[in-house]
């Protein structure tokens, strides 16, 4: 969860960064060309405790199916 919330998320504002800042560049420059960076990477805190508590009704619903 730490994961999805925290190093996923800022890693995808730093991809809106560098997108932002590659698109201000002029046409010649080298790098102005290239991909843009996937910057969906991460999850917001209400998307990490719904699934969290997602996680926890399946395990719990599933407890006696075995």
């Amino acid at each position: 969860m730490y994961d999805a919330s925290g190093v996923r998320l800022h890693a995808g504002r730093q991809a809106e960064l560098l997108n932002q800042i590659v698109c201000e560049l002029p046409p010649e420059h080298p790098v102005s060309n290239v991909r843009p960076l996937r910057d969906s990477l991460g999850h917001t805190p209400f998307q990490v405790v719904a699934g969290g508590v997602l996680g926890c009704v399946v395990a719990y619903l599933m407890r006696d199916s075995t």
